[in-house]
């Protein structure tokens, strides 16, 4: 274990220790930012769990949607900035999968590789709704949304530690009542390595010509994940500070 974690550390590279820092000054900002609430301020904070599953595309899988989906669970916490606007801090867990012997190609048949990756994501992600989104205005208690933002992925990357991605996608946010909100989305990640799924140049036989010769163009694409999944979020002080007992 103590191996394993200073390979991680000796791995990270400049931006991934910038990105680090970033998420951490989230971590301890937000629960802090829902403690100092007032009557009278437009935004509040919500706090959630992520269910859902997790897959991978790379050199394995080149572009088959939904391929060996596994169990993704995590933690999400939002600061909501208006019916408009919201930022989001995820943390979530899966164990990625892939086979050679799942696909047709000679090529794959003959390599033969497969792996199975355990990883931890943490990520910034700026929140843009469609439509504006108000806790307890039955007019206004359901919005599409696109998210993205920096993120960073701890697993068991050959040579190398922390990796950077880009989280993006889309999603469908709805709020049953003043203190709950239910989102679905759907988000792909460009990861900044190519070692995902363990394959690295020594596993290519360029003898199988032009099917191995798209295996190593994948190369220079980087391997890719993406999760789908619901957040069951929830809000301490009913739609936050709309509420103010004071008022009431």
């Amino acid at each position: 274990m103590k191996r394993k974690l200073s390979f991680f550390v000796a791995g990270m590279t400049k931006i991934s220790r910038i990105f680090a820092f970033v998420i951490a000054i989230a971590v301890a900002y937000v629960p802090e930012r829902a403690a100092a609430q007032q009557c009278g301020n437009s935004n509040y904070d919500e706090f959630g769990a992520f269910l859902g599953i997790g897959y991978y595309n790379g050199e394995i899988n080149p572009s088959r949607p939904f391929y060996r989906p596994k169990p993704a669970l995590g933690l999400n916490l939002r600061h909501v900035i208006n019916s408009r606007y919201a930022a989001s801090f995820q943390a979530i867990w899966c164990a990625l999968e892939g086979r050679d012997s799942d696909f047709t190609s000679e090529y794959q048949k003959w390599r033969n590789v497969s792996f199975k990756n355990q990883i931890v994501e943490l990520s910034l992600q700026g929140e843009i709704n469609f439509l504006p989104l108000e806790p307890g205005n039955d007019a206004r208690r359901c919005t599409p949304y696109v998210a993205a933002g920096p993120g960073l992925v701890v697993g068991a990357f050959e040579r190398e530690g922390l990796r950077f991605c880009i989280p993006f996608g889309v999603g469908v946010k709805f709020c049953p009542n003043e203190t709950v909100t239910i989102s679905a989305e759907w988000k792909y990640r460009k990861l900044f390595s190519d070692v995902l799924d363990g394959i690295t140049d020594d596993r290519y036989n360029l003898s199988y010509g032009e099917g191995a010769a798209r295996q190593r163009s994948f190369l220079g694409n980087d391997d890719c994940y993406a999760f789908f999944g619901v957040v069951l979020s929830f809000r301490p002080n009913g739609a936050g500070s709309h509420n103010c007992s004071a008022y009431y």
